[in-house]
Parts: structure tokens; C-alpha cells; sequence
């Protein structure tokens, strides 16, 4: 079984790059973190410290809240990637129980291929975590205690080993269920796409009554933050932590339900480019819509990354103005706050460019159909320009929950500290952040259709021997 699963491996290892560069992407931040545990714990660096006067604990709480984070955050991100890479190969294990193989094997062959796949991340992320760690470590080291006179960093034996370790068995992890689900599917059921109705349904009313409580939650919430005076709530960090408890709860509910939301954003813009002349653009959202059950798992961890900056920005902006306003000339550092931005941004924007190149697979043909129908190249992007943007944007809308929520909370605590309102909406953040999705999404999916743009829907038709 190995054979055949390496030798299918190496025979589709370019549909695998970018799950392959997301797993390297998100190891090397948490090989950053594991390098910064290991060495913050070193004798030496405890030697220095101690000499210094500064307290240990100030290299670890910021270290800890950052590494908290992109645990989190890489959780996500690999499991996603480990779900959307079964998916994809499902049909290739029907055949294989077509042809007489067990589910028993069908089920080991699955997760061998993920392994392989997170291991060659893995291994990438750790290299690069513990190169770029040389020059990481230090600088926020000496960010924190610019005044003390610390060793130069040592690279831990184990660091490498843990990083890839934990690389690999959470996108291993990410893809047990859906590997169990391929090996027990009926191979008709596999091959056919509309196969799985009735397990998609009572999925979504699980779906459907988690995230009505994590609404209700997040209302209960903002109802609180109306009588922040009366809770004796109305401090600055009070507020902080009201407003991410709310918006949080929100976030949770938008991510459950996220593709119910997006098939409602999906139908509005096609109703509306429905009646306008561009075809190929109403074209393109109707294929976005066409594969909501798919692009919901793209669109849901970028929904969750653009939602959990929004608040993030929201809150603590909104914390920093109403700190100033209470106590005029108090510094606020969001150093911090920045990294863990960029450490979001970059890990949700590649987590969904790999699952949209996943899915994409076989788009090539799709495109080179459409142009033998007469559709010119032009149109055939412009299709594909529309689709991408119509998947940021809905992302990008659904995010607007959990941002209103903490607006919404920090409205009113404001209120009742100052009897003034104090927001800062993140306007710029979020604006940025959508153009960044939408030309994420449009190169990736305009990928697959460059050859048959470039030579002709001909040569693509007869390699998939149409």
C-alpha cells in the first residue's frame, strides 16, 4: 500500500503545494514559539535575566498570549487543510473500493497521503522556524528588556522535533473523520456528488442549533454591556474583556453557520447581476454559488480571520481611546496587537487559498468547456475575477458580525464611563483585508486555467480525455 500511495502522491504533488506551504507557513510560526519556550527556559538565559533584574515572567506572558494565538490559529488552519484534502480525494478511494479494497486500507491509505503531505511541511516549517530563529528570538527578546544584556539565542536540539511533531499530527488529526466517512461511503455515493444529502442535513441542523446558542450568547452579552454602570463594569478592561467575550461568541456562531449565511450572500448578488448586462460576471457568482457546500469551508476560516481582526482592532483601539480619555498622555504599545494581526492575516488568507487550489483540481477543464462553447478569454476571466470576488466578499460581510457586536458593546460601555460614545470601527482593516482575499482567490483560481487560455480548450480536453 505504501508503493501505490507514495507513487500517487508523486504523480499529484502539484495539486498538493499549497496545502504543502500552508503546513510549512503555519510550522514555522509555532517553531518560532517552540524556540522561544525552549530558550526562555535555558540556564543561560536565566543566568542573564536574573543579573539584569528584569522578572522571567515578562519574556513568557507576551510569548504565552502570541503562542496561545497561533495555537489556535494553526488548529484551524491545519485541520481545515486536512479535511479539504480527504475531500478532494475521495473519489479516488472509491474507486479503490470499487476494485475490491477494504475500508481498513481505504482509511490507512487516506491518512498516509495527509502525512506525507503535513510531513513535507512540517519539515520545510521547522527548518525556516529555526534559521529565521536566530534572528526572531533575540529581537523580541531585546523587544521586551531593550536594557538587559542577554546571550546571544541557542537553537534547542528538541525544538525541530517538536515543531514538526506537532505539524504533522494536527493536520493528521484534521483528517481522521473524514477519513473514516471515505472508507465507510458507499463508492456510488462517493462518485456521486449529490450522494450525501441526508448526512449534509443533519450536520447543518447540529450546525444550525450551535450557532443559534452562540447568538444568543453573544446578545446576552450586549445586553450586559447596557448596564455596564449599574455592573460597575465601565473600566477600560472591563470593557476589553466584555467586548471579546461577545464578539467571540459571535465569531464561533458566524463560523458554525457560515454556509447558510454565504448561500444567502451568494443568492442576493446573483439576483442583482442577474438583471445587468455583464453574463459572465452573473456567471461566475452562479458557480460560487453552485458550490456553497465547498466554498463555505473556504470562505469559513477567512470569514473567522477577517472577523477575529476586526474585533481584535475594534477592541483594543477602542480601549486604548477610552484609556486616554480617562487618563490623558497614558502610552498604549500594540506591538502585540500587530503580530498577532499579521499571524491571523497570513495563516487564514493561505489556509483558504490551499483549499480553493484543492477544489480547483479540475477547473481546467471546466474552463476549457466553457471556451469550446465560444466563451472568450476575456469572459472566462472576467468570470473568474467575479467568483473570486463574490467568495471575499461574502467572507468579508459575514465578518461584519462579530465586528458589529464589539462595536456595539464598546458603544455602550463608553457610554456609560463617559456618557459619550468612543468606537474605533476598522474600516481600513477590513477594506484591506477583503481587496487582499479577492486577489488571493483570483490568482489561485485563475491558476488552473492558464493553460487552456494560453493554448486553447483543445490540448486541455484531450489530457482529460473528453
Amino acid at each position: 500500500m505504501l508503493r501505490y500511495v507514495t507513487r500517487m502522491f508523486a504523480d499529484e504533488w502539484r495539486q498538493w503545494t499549497p496545502s504543502i506551504a500552508v503546513v510549512a507557513v503555519v510550522t514555522t510560526l509555532v517553531g518560532l514559539c517552540v524556540h522561544q519556550f525552549a530558550w526562555t527556559g535555558d540556564a543561560a538565559f536565566h543566568t542573564a535575566v536574573d543579573a539584569a533584574g528584569v522578572p522571567v515572567a515578562e519574556f513568557r506572558i507576551l510569548s504565552v498570549t502570541i503562542g496561545t494565538v497561533i495555537a489556535l490559529v494553526a488548529w484551524v488552519a491545519l485541520t481545515v487543510v486536512g479535511r479539504a484534502g480527504v475531500h478532494t480525494t475521495r473519489s479516488s478511494y472509491a474507486l479503490w473500493l470499487l476494485m475490491g479494497a477494504s475500508p481498513t486500507t481505504v482509511f490507512a491509505a487516506t491518512l498516509l497521503v495527509l502525512t506525507l503531505v503535513a510531513t513535507c511541511g512540517a519539515v520545510i516549517g521547522a527548518a525556516v522556524s529555526t534559521l529565521v530563529g536566530f534572528w526572531a528570538v533575540p529581537a523580541f527578546n531585546v523587544a521586551v528588556a531593550p536594557d538587559a544584556d542577554l546571550p546571544g539565542f541557542t537553537a534547542t536540539w528538541w525544538a525541530p522535533a517538536a515543531t514538526i511533531l506537532l505539524g504533522v499530527a494536527t493536520a493528521v488529526v484534521g483528517g481522521v473523520l473524514p477519513a473514516v466517512r471515505a472508507s465507510r461511503t458507499p463508492p456510488s455515493a462517493a462518485l456521486n456528488t449529490g450522494g450525501n444529502e441526508q448526512r449534509r442535513a443533519a450536520s447543518t441542523v447540529l450546525r444550525i442549533m450551535a450557532g443559534a446558542f452562540f447568538i444568543l450568547v453573544a446578545a446576552g452579552l450586549v445586553v450586559a454591556a447596557g448596564f455596564a454602570a449599574q455592573l460597575g463594569s465601565t473600566s477600560p478592561a472591563s470593557m476589553f474583556n466584555l467586548a471579546v467575550d461577545a464578539s467571540g461568541s459571535a465569531l464561533i456562531a458566524v463560523h458554525l453557520l457560515c454556509p447558510g449565511l454565504v448561500a444567502l450572500v451568494f443568492r442576493a448578488l446573483h439576483g442583482v447581476l442577474a438583471r445587468t448586462p455583464a453574463a459572465a460576471a452573473s456567471l461566475g457568482v452562479r458557480a460560487a454559488a453552485d458550490r456553497v457546500h465547498f466554498d463555505a469551508t473556504t470562505i469559513a476560516p477567512l470569514a473567522a480571520g477577517l472577523g477575529g481582526i476586526g474585533l481584535l482592532l475594534c477592541s483594543v483601539r477602542s480601549v486604548a481611546a477610552l484609556t486616554d480619555a480617562l487618563q490623558p498622555g497614558t502610552r498604549t504599545d500594540l506591538t502585540d496587537v500587530w503580530t498577532i494581526v499579521a499571524v491571523v492575516a497570513v495563516c487564514m488568507l493561505a489556509t483558504s487559498a490551499a483549499v480553493v487550489a484543492l477544489s480547483a483540481r479540475d477547473r481546467g477543464r471546466e474552463i476549457a468547456l466553457l471556451q469550446a462553447a465560444g466563451m472568450r478569454g476575456s469572459q472566462v476571466r472576467s468570470l473568474i475575477a467575479s467568483e473570486s470576488l463574490a467568495m471575499a466578499l461574502a467572507a468579508t460581510l459575514v465578518a461584519l458580525l462579530p465586528v458589529a457586536t464589539a462595536g456595539l458593546v464598546v458603544a455602550l460601555v463608553s457610554r456609560a464611563a463617559l456618557g459619550s460614545v468612543i468606537v474605533s470601527w476598522p474600516v481600513g482593516a477590513m477594506g484591506i483585508g477583503a481587496i487582499a482575499s479577492w486577489l488571493v482567490l483570483f490568482v489561485v483560481l485563475l491558476v488552473p486555467a492558464a493553460r487552456p487560455l494560453r493554448h486553447g480548450p483543445s490540448t486541455q480536453l484531450r489530457a482529460r480525455g473528453a
